[in-house]
Parts: C-alpha cells; sequence; structure tokens
C-alpha cells in the first residue's frame, strides 16, 4: 500500500522545483474586508539558519499587523504539558513495542538506520510507527540542519512577543494532538519503511522543495503537497478540508473587524481548490498575492 509521508511534514511537502518563473512570488496573500485586512502567510513550519532573511512580503504583513493568528500558538507547543499529552498518544499503553507491531523485516531495516546514523533505537521501542516515522524525519532534519527553531512560524511568534503584539491561534495544541490520533490507523508498517527509503534521499530534495515555498508556486504546492494524502480520504477530510473550513469561518470573522492581522498557516492549506483562500474567494472576499 503506498503511504503518504507528507502528513507528518506537512511544513516539508510543498511542492517540486519547478523552472523559474520571470517573476518571483511569495506565498503571501492579501485579503481586504470592510474595514481592515488580513494577510495570509504560507508557512514552512521547518527551515535552515540559510532561508532566512524570508521573502520581503513577510516583513511586510507583519509590520501592517496589529495581531498575529497561528495554527495554534508555537508557545502552546512546548513544555513538560504538552510533551506528556503529546507522548500518551504516541505511545503503546499496554507495553506493546514495535518489534510486535512491525515485521521482522522492517524492524531490522529500521533498526540498521538507526545504528548507522547513530540514533538511540532502543528509545524509539515504545513509539507507535507513525511516531517512529515522525521522529526519524525530525531527526535527519536536524542532521541537515532543517529545524522548527528556524520555520516560519517561531521566528515570527519569538518576534511578536518582543513586539509586544497580540497572538493567537485557530486550534488548540489539544486538537492538534487530536489529529495525530488519527494516523495510527492508516500507518503503520509500510509507512516505517518507505519513511527509511524516503530519508535516504531527503538530503538532496530538501533545498529544492524549500525554494519552491519561497517562490509561492500554487500549482505544484497543491499537486505534491495534498496529492498523495487525497488517496486518503478520511485523513484528506479530517487535516485539511474540515480544519480550511474552520479557519475560513474565523478569519472571516476577522474581516469583519476592525484589526488587522497576519495569520500563519502551513501553505498547502492555502493552494487549490477547498483552501482557505480559495473559500474566502467564494464568500466574496478579494484575495491576491501581496507584492512588495
Amino acid at each position: 500500500m503506498k503511504t503518504n509521508r507528507n502528513i507528518l511534514l506537512p511544513a516539508l511537502a510543498l511542492a517540486l522545483l519547478v523552472p523559474a518563473c520571470v517573476w518571483a512570488q511569495s506565498s503571501v496573500w492579501e485579503v481586504r474586508g470592510p474595514r481592515t485586512t488580513v494577510y495570509l502567510a504560507g508557512s514552512c513550519h521547518v527551515l535552515r539558519a540559510s532561508d532566512h532573511p524570508l521573502p520581503g512580503e513577510f516583513d511586510i504583513a507583519y509590520s501592517r499587523a496589529r495581531r498575529l493568528v497561528f495554527e495554534a500558538p508555537p508557545g502552546d507547543l512546548d513544555g513538560p504539558a504538552y510533551l506528556q499529552k503529546l507522548l500518551a498518544v504516541a505511545m503503546y499503553p499496554d507495553g506493546t513495542t514495535l518489534k510486535q507491531r512491525l515485521t521482522p523485516a522492517v524492524y531490522a531495516k529500521a533498526e540498521k538506520f538507526c545504528r548507522a546514523r547513530g540514533y538511540p533505537f532502543e528509545q524509539y521501542q515504545m513509539l507507535r510507527p507513525w511516531m517512529l516515522s515522525l521522529v526519524l524525519t525530525l531527526q535527519e532534519l536536524k542532521r541537515i540542519g532543517v529545524s522548527a527553531e528556524y520555520g516560519v512560524d517561531r521566528f515570527f511568534y519569538a518576534r511578536a512577543a518582543a513586539d509586544g503584539k497580540a497572538i493567537s491561534g485557530l486550534e488548540t495544541s489539544d486538537e492538534q494532538i487530536g489529529f495525530l490520533t488519527l494516523l495510527d490507523g492508516d500507518m503503520g508498517n509500510d509507512q516505517v519503511s518507505e519513511t527509511i527509503d524516503d530519508l535516504v534521499r531527503l538530503e538532496s530534495r530538501v533545498g529544492d522543495i524549500l525554494n519552491a515555498w519561497r517562490k509561492g508556486d500554487e500549482a505544484g504546492i497543491e499537486t505534491v503537497n495534498l496529492r498523495e494524502l487525497k488517496n486518503y480520504p478520511r485523513l484528506y477530510e479530517a487535516l485539511i478540508v474540515n480544519r480550511n473550513r474552520k479557519w475560513a469561518a474565523k478569519i472571516e470573522t476577522l474581516l469583519a473587524g476592525s484589526e488587522s492581522a497576519m495569520v500563519i498557516v502551513g501553505v498547502g492549506h492555502l493552494a487549490g481548490a477547498e483552501s482557505v483562500v480559495d473559500l474566502l474567494r467564494r464568500r466574496g472576499f478579494p484575495v491576491v498575492r501581496l507584492q512588495k
């Protein structure tokens, strides 16, 4: 069965490198309401230090916004309380181990990969397969210098906190943890095997993927970020469509007010049909690319 690594790291599943356009676009949109403007900023949740400074449109949106709105405020995703809740859904409560859940071949493949990289495979034994896939992906990203520390969300969260701007979220950290539980039924033996295969090629792809995000290639973002996920209708509906609808309604409320806002969400939520951009346009709001 073809599984989908992209839902584990939506920040990286953005787009393949496309031929250079004669002009560059960023992943920032401007939405005008009767009395205010909301800026939709497509986030890459993990970046390299060399990806800064960000495209100028991000700074323009930030400078014009009085409030920053995230999927969930990054500060809520730190600390022991959040980690405890995450581990509660990421680990088996009854003592089940990876060795019992994976086939001998895939278990050996995972062990060999971890040994070669110097990762503590013994410490992963209680993890569910989907969490093992996520942990290995994050470890590999860290190894090549890609981290949430440099991501769009945390960059602007720290900046807004320092500048005293209002900060809020479209959903809570508990809701985000709840979405992870959906992965358990669809991720498993094949996911671990395919994740390891993909990680061997990760470094060669990251630069191209991030370059495409910087250009804001909407068609490419939609194709690569959502194509495979659509093979899993339940997950696609829960992780993309339903969230986009809820977020669009909340953004419409912001547009009805008078406070300018910068809404930062994964860029895959802003591309294609049923995206936040599409839903707001259907509701009659003018949505245009922000230009420097």
